[in-house]
């Protein structure tokens, strides 16, 4: 499920199965490289819709939340989002490609999944790749559920 008015509709429907909630983390920063920062903003997307084409009807995912600097600002500003989604999710996580997360104070409800350029690629090997990807995420994602 999307951020999208039918969906939302079908969430509400539905909302004993929808349990957790995937914000994807994208910089816009340019300090690291402007071509670095959109590959894993790409990158972050694909996965985040991947893993929501695979898991429909157990996540829902949420719009993109975009950052310039990881700061003690964005780290509130997300602990507050986190908290306002958990009103109706048991499970809020972000995705991102962005190692510097994993070391902030919301490390833990962070799945850092490293960018692959796939710029170049043919549309079945990004397939391949992102389903390869999004196995590793949900070994993330059964832990986090049987742990709760």
């Amino acid at each position: 499920m999307r951020w999208r008015a039918a969906d939302a509709e079908v969430y509400l429907q539905s909302v004993d199965y929808i349990d957790t909630a995937i914000i994807p983390l994208i910089s816009i920063s340019s300090s690291g490289g402007l071509k670095e920062a959109v590959e894993q903003g790409e990158s972050t997307q694909l996965l985040s819709e991947e893993l929501e084409r695979q898991l429909k009807g157990r996540v829902y995912l949420f719009p993109s939340y975009t950052y310039v600097d990881i700061d003690q600002l964005q780290i509130a500003l997300l602990q507050k989002l986190k908290e306002e989604v958990m009103i109706n999710f048991r499970h809020a996580l972000f995705l991102t490609a962005d190692e510097k997360w994993k070391d902030s104070e919301i490390g833990s409800d962070v799945i850092c999944i490293p960018a692959v350029p796939f710029e170049h690629m043919k549309d079945s090997l990004k397939r391949k790749i992102a389903d390869d990807k999004c196995g590793e995420i949900l070994n993330v994602l059964l832990q986090k559920w049987n742990n709760s």
